[in-house]
């Protein structure tokens, strides 16, 4: 666990989410996920996104050396020069070691391959991950200009996560140009954890590189 980010000076002068952190996160997401009591396969992302929040809570606050607060449903209010531009976080961490209210990690929530009853099919929902309320998100701006990494969580409504994984990263591939994705990247293993559901993506946007790490939950 990271130690020596609270009750140090220096470290309130910082103007970025501690990138130290990350690792921290995404494991207690991970983790959490284990004991959490699933939803039902057709619930939705905001009523998941919400239990789940209370769930990571619970689990962080057990822990009682991590450096920041989890927030369900936070709205933003777009960068300085896209001020008109509004977002909703589903899940945010904001860290602890700033007064500071544009420093923070934020995950967005999808569902994917929902089984739909008869006479309805599968839906893999992966346009709903890679689009404006998804992947696109951290693209376009809706998030402060500190921001330089973010999350997305894909809560994988039949369980079978190897197919997700594939799935969405064909999608990813094919709009490279729209995500502004590194040349000749995707869907890439975690490079900050060893877990076969945690992936990242690269991005070069206007003004900065940007990170998207990408966890996907079995129900």
């Amino acid at each position: 666990m990271v130690t020596g980010l609270v009750g140090n000076a220096k470290t309130w002068k910082r103007d970025l989410f501690p990138c130290e952190l990350i690792p921290d996160i995404i494991e207690l997401v991970v983790n959490s996920w284990k004991t959490f009591k699933k939803p039902g396969r057709l619930d939705l992302e905001t009523s998941i996104s919400k239990a789940f929040t209370k769930k990571l809570q619970k689990e962080k606050n057990s822990k009682g050396d991590l450096p920041f607060k989890i927030r369900p449903e936070l709205v933003t209010y777009g960068t300085d020069e896209d001020e008109d531009i509004d977002g909703r976080i589903d899940i945010c961490f904001d860290w602890i070691g700033t007064p500071a209210e544009e420093i923070y990690f934020a995950f967005e929530c999808k569902r994917l391959r929902i089984p739909y009853p008869p006479p309805s099919n599968l839906e893999t929902n992966n346009s709903d991950y890679v689009g404006e309320q998804g992947m696109m998100s951290f693209v376009t701006g809706k998030y402060s200009g500190s921001v330089t990494s973010g999350g997305m969580i894909g809560y994988v409504m039949d369980g079978k996560t190897d197919k997700a994984i594939i799935s969405v990263g064909s999608l990813i591939k094919k709009k490279g140009s729209a995500l502004k994705l590194v040349k000749d990247s995707g869907l890439r293993t975690s490079s900050i954890i060893a877990c076969p559901e945690v992936k990242e993506t690269r991005h070069i946007l206007s003004k900065k590189s940007f990170a998207i790490h990408h966890v996907f939950l079995a129900v």
